[in-house]
């Protein structure tokens, strides 16, 4: 029985690490993930902010400057909107992910409860028979005792009566 628990509580926590590691490892990707992709974002805006400048520089007139200030602008825009989508998406998937590991390790769980309720109850059941074998055995053993007791007490009795009649 203690074996069966012990064995029960190493599957438990067997679980319960694997499950960890799933999640650092999930946590760990997206966190690389995400800061890859800020990192080429804020690149990608800053070669458009020295692309913009250069071009500052060669601009003819106010019109055309801010145009190329706009357009810049926009396109820096939209990648952050599609950054964001994307980033978006990805914590989505993670949350599925997310939720998939604790539905296993929930089903583990119930699994290994289950498993030791069952061998609380074999421990139990095998108490109870153990001691109703003990008290049995008792029981029989007082029972001896006693007839052995009453055999000797009507035998003593007889030789006293049979010593009462002689005398």
């Amino acid at each position: 029985m203690q074996n069966e628990m012990m064995n029960i509580v190493k599957q438990f926590s067997d679980s319960a690490m694997a499950s960890a590691k799933k999640i650092g490892e999930l946590n760990m990707k997206t966190f690389e993930t995400l800061a890859t992709k800020q990192a080429d974002l804020v690149k990608s805006c800053v070669e458009m902010g020295t692309k913009n400048a250069e071009a500052a520089t060669k601009v003819k007139d106010i019109t055309e400057l801010n145009a190329l200030q706009q357009d810049v602008t926009r396109t820096c825009g939209e990648k952050w909107v599609a950054n964001m989508r994307e980033a978006t998406e990805m914590l989505t998937s993670v949350r599925d992910e997310l939720t998939a590991i604790m539905e296993e390790a929930a089903k583990y769980t119930q699994a290994g409860a289950e498993q030791a309720v069952e061998a609380g109850k074999k421990a139990a059941t095998e108490a109870v028979e153990k001691t109703t074998e003990a008290v049995e055995k008792a029981s029989a053993e007082v029972v001896e005792m006693t007839k052995e007791a009453a055999d000797k007490t009507v035998e003593a009795t007889k030789k006293a009566a049979a010593k009462a009649k002689a005398a």
